[in-house]
């Protein structure tokens, strides 16, 4: 039993934001008129995600694994706050990205915040996003919708904050389910 509880502070080492530090302020109004501050979540447990609704592979895979670590938390999930921020607030309206995250889960909440706004929480986080455009020839039909596609790379993962406001974990995207859940339940299990 002791190694096994060994084994997962160690893992946790994997994963570590170190030094600990506060997490970035995020502040951000919502589509229905009320302001979201990650700072009103201390006592929780906050999964913080970036993404875009257009994205073809690691937004929904995130998602969707998010939705699964939530029901594999069961009660403990009460405590745990999953939070989307869109890298795409270009094409992301605040309607368009509240209906892509309920499609995965309701109690998830969608941000979406002005390009200023958002360069400094990427910062903050050093998170990357860049626009990827496909060679104009092949998609030369662009002109008979007015919009020109593109692909955002992006930074994958999770950015996970304690119940007192600390960024702790920073988890890869390819990260198992289980060893995802491990992480988050152990800080779920800690006292304020």
């Amino acid at each position: 039993m002791l190694a096994v509880l060994l084994t997962g502070c160690w893992r946790d080492k994997d994963f570590a934001v170190e030094p600990a530090q506060e997490a970035p302020a995020l502040e951000a109004t919502r589509s229905s008129g009320t302001t979201f501050r990650l700072s009103a979540l201390r006592g929780k447990v906050v999964i913080l995600s970036f993404g875009y609704t257009a994205c073809p592979d690691v937004c929904p895979t995130t998602l969707s694994r998010l939705n699964n670590l939530q029901r594999r938390l069961g009660m403990l999930s009460q405590d745990l706050e999953v939070v989307f921020i869109t890298v795409d607030p270009e094409r992301d309206t605040e309607r368009r990205l509240n209906d892509y995250v309920n499609v995965f889960n309701r109690r998830f909440t969608a941000l979406r915040l002005e390009d200023e706004a958002l360069t400094k929480l990427l910062t903050a986080y050093r998170v990357t996003a860049t626009r990827r455009y496909p060679d104009s020839e092949r998609y030369s039909n662009h002109a008979f919708t007015g919009e020109m596609p593109y692909t955002v790379d992006h930074t994958g993962g999770y950015f996970v904050i304690d119940r007192g406001g600390t960024l702790r974990l920073r988890i890869p995207y390819d990260t198992p389910l289980e060893r995802l859940q491990e992480s988050v339940e152990g800080l779920l299990q800690e006292e304020l």
